[in-house]
């Protein structure tokens, strides 16, 4: 399995054991990709799932960039338009999965950007 899946699945599986329902995955459209969609109570999460194994260019989340930050809110804006979601509280979370020395060191960055 390639390294970005794995820290999907990896990120749905904390989230889910976090109390997350997984509306969607890897939503895409012309502006880009939302790796999750996850909901909780009246809350809607879009995360972004970042996976590196070293931390030879920074940290995993120093990866998104002002652009792609732009691409992920109009992406959200398409996404809530498709699916008609009305009424919740809306929050862009990043997920970073690092593997160093054989460990995994998962951070959950709520309210990201």
């Amino acid at each position: 399995m390639k390294l970005g899946k794995w820290g999907e699945e990896t990120a749905a599986s904390y989230l889910l054991k976090n109390g997350y329902r997984i509306l969607d995955k890897n939503y895409t459209c012309r502006f880009g990709e939302l790796d999750l969609i996850v909901q909780k109570e009246k809350q809607i999460c879009f995360v972004e799932v970042k996976t590196r194994r070293s931390l030879q260019f920074g940290e995993p989340c120093e990866s998104i960039t002002k652009k792609k930050q732009k691409h992920i809110h109009k992406s959200i804006q398409v996404y809530l338009m498709n699916r008609k979601l009305n009424n919740y509280e809306l929050r862009i979370d990043v997920i970073e999965l690092l593997l160093l020395d054989k460990k995994i060191y998962l951070r959950h960055i709520k309210n990201a950007f």
